[in-house]
This record gives structure tokens, C-alpha cells and sequence, in this order.
């Protein structure tokens, strides 16, 4: 069994068997949350890599050219790009088990909405990284939470369960109590009853659970890659 620690530069690259699929991944990154969520989701056997994204191993620049992840490798070939990703899996494995609709035009108003979600990074990584607390990046943020809690008709964005949106934008949702400990940015009940519900509904769902890490382990790895010093490996000493 492959370990939870990071790879890192000058590492050897697990072999990897004939047949087996393969995610690289970071266990903070939210962009790999998300294919993990749809491995986890449709119970895809598969292995995990993980990958020390400050001192990459000269391996993982041969599978995914800017160093990212996620990237999934199987049989000699290698996909980059999260969304990328999430979509071929949701179409290549239990095909009964759809997290993006068969019908064009639904499938359509998703990506849109999964689109639109990316307008929360600029915002959120500028408060993040902010040390007096960034008052425009917060008030952007602020919108943007109020745009897609106007957003939400049901209790998630798929109707009575959750669909590829409730999945591609849930990452940056489990990391809000990161700004609201290191920046009090207020994520109340008052302002977004919605969006709160939401979130609590999210946190129980067992997808989710099964790989969501709390708000103090979020803080923590936070801090340390503030610091300039992430540690990829909290919680496996």
C-alpha cells in the first residue's frame, strides 16, 4: 500500500501496475479535492500519489508539464486539468452513476455555473494572503457568495442530492473557515442562510466526509504555507 506522504524531489516514482489507475495529488489542493470527490463518489479503484508541490520530483514534470495536480495516469497515458478530469471519469465509470446530466443543455447550464464558481479565487487567495486583511478582496468575496446563494433553488445545486456543481465548487466552501480563523471574514447564517444550510448538508454527505479535513487541519496547513513552509503532511507523523 502506497503512503499518505509526499513525494518529493529526488524521490523514485512508485511503480505502477499494468491496469491501475493512478491520481497525483496534493492532500490540501482544492483543485485535486475535486477528482478525489468524484473517485470517492462513484467508488473508482484507484491509487493515490501524493506530491510536494514546492519540491517536485522531476517525475511528476514528465506526466504533468506545469507541475500540477490533479493528473491521473493509466496504461502509459496521463490526463491534466481538474475539470478535465471529473468528466471523463463521470463518463468512463459507472456511467449509471452521472454526476453531470445526459441531457446537452443541463450538462451546459452546470459547467456554466461550475464556470462562474473559479470567480472565487481571485478574492479568497487575495484575503488569504493578505496580512492587515484585505477589505476590497473581502467585499468581492462577499459578492460572490451572494450571487450563488441566489444561485441555490434546493438544498443543493443538483435539486434533492448532489451533482457535479455541488462537487466542483464544495473545495473552496470547506476552506471558509480558514479566512473566517486568519482573517475574520464573517460566513454567518444571518447573512447567507442558504449557502450555510448548504454547507452543513455538504458536510454530512458521505462523499465529503470521506475525505474533508477540518477546520483546524485547514488553518494549520494554511499557516504553514503562509509561512513559506507548507507542510503537506499534517496528521501522518
Amino acid at each position: 500500500m502506497l503512503t499518505e506522504k509526499s513525494f518529493s524531489a529526488g524521490s523514485a516514482c512508485p511503480r505502477l501496475e499494468k491496469g491501475t489507475l493512478r491520481h497525483y495529488s496534493m492532500r490540501f489542493c482544492p483543485f485535486a479535492q475535486r477528482s478525489r470527490l468524484v473517485l470517492v463518489h462513484k467508488k473508482i479503484p484507484h491509487e493515490t500519489v501524493n506530491v510536494d508541490l514546492k519540491q517536485k520530483p522531476d517525475w511528476l514534470l514528465a506526466k504533468s508539464p506545469k507541475g500540477k495536480v490533479p493528473c491521473i495516469e493509466i496504461n502509459g497515458k496521463t490526463m491534466i486539468e481538474s475539470l478535465v478530469i471529473c468528466e471523463y471519469l463521470d463518463e468512463a465509470y459507472e456511467p449509471k452513476n452521472l454526476l453531470f446530466s445526459k441531457d446537452p443543455w443541463k450538462k451546459a447550464e452546470q459547467k456554466i455555473l461550475i464556470e462562474q464558481s473559479s470567480e472565487i479565487l481571485g478574492p479568497f487567495y487575495s484575503l488569504l494572503r493578505s496580512n492587515d486583511g484585505d477589505k476590497e478582496a473581502a467585499e468581492k468575496l462577499r459578492d460572490f457568495l451572494h450571487r450563488f446563494e441566489k444561485n441555490l433553488k434546493g438544498d443543493f445545486y443538483g435539486g434533492d442530492h448532489p451533482d457535479a456543481v455541488d462537487y466542483m465548487i464544495w473545495p473552496w466552501y470547506e476552506r471558509l473557515g480558514v479566512l473566517s480563523e486568519l482573517r475574520d471574514f464573517d460566513f454567518s447564517e444571518t447573512e447567507f442562510p442558504h449557502l450555510t444550510g448548504w454547507c452543513k448538508r455538504m458536510a454530512s454527505d458521505e462523499t465529503v466526509k470521506a475525505i474533508m479535513f477540518d477546520d483546524k487541519t485547514h488553518v494549520a496547513y494554511a499557516s504553514s504555507s503562509l509561512n513559506g513552509t507548507p507542510n503537506y503532511d499534517i496528521g501522518l507523523d
